[in-house]
């Protein structure tokens, strides 16, 4: 069934088919190396990796994070076969919880908390090197402006909103583990991400899609650090295995500040839709939230925002990737691009 690699790095990537995991493993495929995928269940695996589904060099594995053993017999079979080589596991695994909803808040804790609990003891068991996919979120907001960089320690306390602290918690034991136990571990820390290969629904392709849709009467003030998901993928493969990604380093893997109004009229530019003129403030927004949220519970759709995108539009987003770019050599590409190509993916999809 498998084909014995000698001297070439070995990959496992957890969440292969969530919006970061699924466009990483066609990447790596794409570059020929080879991926033992970790993923939820083998419909959606079918679905996120289209024909790569059947590439030769991909190793499907089927469980679930928070469950240890059925997550080791991915590590087992995967450093089985390695000769000279290096495994890396790299931990894209986690749900992105942010309507409010208390039960599955709590799922979201568990498999965000526990799940990177269980990558780090196989990563130290069978040698991995580690690759956390955290968030910017995870970082404290500083005053409005003010540039934020990478930090060495992290607490749950200083970020808000229940998924940025199930990513503090774990960015703090990834950096545990490497003080403690000589983990070799980097993390990264995107910031919105957006592009083509996103199934799932992230922010930015709802507001895609809610725009072609007619649904947006009028852009709201403030904006976010919007980042291709491309770009992304290939910061995160050279934290993998740049030299310059030493044990212990973080990573912003982001771009920069978009305004709701511009990402709007970017989207006309390219569909010429509608031209959304309106600007309201965000305590407009705020008011109407209650409605807004009953409305599409009652249709069955994805409100048009959330109070925590309310947030995240009106927080300072002005994250520094020169790090990034210095030691790794990443580069992020203009919003436009990543516009035009989501619409083209949605409409092939026929998502829209």
């Amino acid at each position: 069934m498998y084909t014995r690699i000698m001297e070439k790095n070995i990959y496992i990537v957890t969440g292969a088919t969530g919006f970061v995991g699924g466009v990483l493993v066609k990447k790596m495929l794409y570059n020929n190396e080879t991926v033992f995928a970790f993923a939820r269940n083998k419909e959606k695996a079918t679905l996120v990796l289209g024909t790569e589904f059947e590439n030769p060099n991909l190793h499907l594995f089927y469980g679930d994070t928070r469950n240890l053993e059925s997550l080791e017999k991915c590590f087992e079979m995967a450093s089985s076969f390695i000769d000279n080589s290096k495994l890396i596991c790299i931990h894209t695994a986690a749900i992105v919880e942010l309507n409010g909803k208390k039960k599955q808040k709590q799922i979201m804790q568990d498999i965000n908390i526990n799940g990177t609990k269980n990558c780090i003891d196989l990563c130290l068991k069978y040698n991995s090197r580690m690759v956390f996919v955290s968030s910017v979120h995870a970082i404290p907001e500083l005053k409005k402006n003010a540039v934020m960089r990478e930090v060495s320690e992290f607490c749950p306390k200083l970020v808000r909103g229940a998924y940025s602290k199930t990513k503090a918690i774990t960015s703090g034991l990834v950096l545990d583990a490497v003080k403690e136990n000589d983990l070799d571990a980097v993390l990264v820390h995107p910031s919105g991400i957006s592009g083509p290969g996103d199934f799932g629904g992230s922010m930015l392709t709802q507001m895609v899609k809610d725009y072609m849709a007619k649904r947006i009467p009028a852009a709201t003030k403030g904006g976010f650090n919007f980042v291709d998901i491309r770009d992304v993928v290939d910061g995160i493969i050279k934290a993998a295995v740049s030299p310059s990604a030493k044990s212990g380093e973080c990573y912003l893997l982001t771009n920069r500040f978009y305004s709701v109004k511009s990402v709007l009229d970017m989207l006309y530019e390219i569909t010429s839709v509608r031209k959304i003129k309106r600007t309201l403030p965000l305590w407009v927004a705020k008011i109407g939230l209650p409605f807004l949220t009953l409305g599409a519970k009652i249709k069955k759709r994805k409100p048009l925002y959330t109070s925590y995108a309310l947030y995240a539009v009106g927080s300072n987003s002005n994250y520094s990737n020169e790090k990034a770019i210095s030691e790794l050599g990443y580069s992020a590409r203009g919003l436009k691009e990543t516009l035009k190509d989501t619409v083209e993916f949605l409409k092939e999809n026929e998502m829209l």
